[in-house]
C-alpha cells in the first residue's frame, strides 16, 4: 500500500488561505478592541466577502473565537515543551518552562491577553469541549515538569490527594477538584499544590507587565520574574518545602 500523502486540491488550498486570513483579520480586531471587539462582520468588510461567504466557514462569532483560543493556547504548550526539551538537567528543564511563559507572551501579547485575561480563554462558556483540552496542555508541561525535578513523577495508581475535603473549602479540597476537573489528579499532591500556585504567581507578573504596571513603578520585570522562578526551583529542591516562600 502506498504512503504517499494525497495532495491537497485546489479548492482546499484557498480554503485553508481563507481561513487563515480570516483569524488574522479577527486577532488584529483582538489587538484594538480586545476579545469584544471580534466581528464576523468586520472581517467581511475587509476581504470584501458577501455576508454569507464567511458562514461557510465560521457559523458564527464564537466558533471563530473559539479557534483563536484553541490556536493560541497549542502554540503557548509548543513552545513551552520546545524550551524545556533543549536539554539539561530536571531543574534547568524546569527554569526554562517556567522562563518560556514569559517570553511566550512578550512576543504573543494579543493571543496572551485572549486566553488568559478574557473570559473567553477561561472555558466557561465557549465551547469547552475544545478550549479546555487546549489550556491543559500548558498546564501538563508545567506539572511534568515540577514533577521530573521533584523526583515525583505521576502515580501510575492515579491515587487521589491528601486527605481534607473535597468541595473545594480548603486548600487540599480546592486543588484536588482543580486536578480533576483538568485530568491531572495522578499526579503528587504537592506537585499539584506548587503548579497552582506558580502559575498564578507567575501570570501575575506577566499581567501587571504587560499592563505597564511594573515599568510604572520602576521595577524590572526581568528581574522579579527571574526572582519567582528562582524560588518556585528552590521550593523543590530544599526538604520540607512544600509552598513557594
Amino acid at each position: 500500500m502506498s504512503t504517499e500523502q494525497r495532495r491537497p486540491t485546489r479548492r482546499e488550498e484557498r480554503r485553508v488561505q481563507t481561513v487563515r486570513e480570516i483569524k488574522a483579520l479577527a486577532m488584529e480586531q483582538i489587538r484594538s478592541g480586545g476579545p469584544d471587539a471580534v466581528s464576523l462582520s468586520g472581517v467581511v468588510r475587509e476581504m470584501a466577502m458577501s455576508p454569507a461567504a464567511v458562514y461557510r466557514y465560521f457559523e458564527n462569532r464564537d466558533a471563530l473565537l473559539a479557534d483563536l483560543v484553541v490556536d493560541a493556547y497549542d502554540d503557548f504548550a509548543d513552545f513551552l515543551e520546545s524550551r524545556g526539551a533543549a536539554g539539561g538537567g530536571a531543574d534547568e528543564t524546569l527554569a526554562a518552562v517556567l522562563g518560556a511563559a514569559r517570553t511566550w507572551a512578550g512576543e504573543h501579547p494579543n493571543e496572551y491577553r485572549l486566553v488568559f485575561q478574557s473570559r473567553a480563554g477561561s472555558g466557561v462558556d465557549l465551547a469547552p469541549e475544545r478550549t479546555v483540552p487546549a489550556a491543559t496542555r500548558s498546564m501538563l508541561v508545567l506539572v511534568r515538569a515540577l514533577a521530573a525535578a521533584d523526583g515525583s513523577p505521576a502515580e501510575t495508581s492515579g491515587a487521589p490527594g491528601t486527605p481534607g475535603r473535597a468541595d473545594g473549602d480548603t486548600l487540599d479540597g480546592a486543588v484536588r477538584a482543580w486536578a480533576e476537573h483538568a485530568g491531572l489528579d495522578a499526579y503528587a499532591p504537592r506537585v499539584l499544590r506548587l503548579a497552582l500556585a506558580s502559575w498564578t504567581r507567575l501570570h501575575g507578573v506577566i499581567s501587571l507587565e504587560l499592563g505597564g504596571h511594573l515599568g510604572a513603578a520602576g521595577l524590572d520585570p526581568a528581574v522579579l520574574y527571574a526572582a519567582e522562578v528562582d524560588a518556585i526551583v528552590r521550593a523543590l529542591v530544599e526538604p520540607g518545602t512544600t509552598d513557594l516562600g
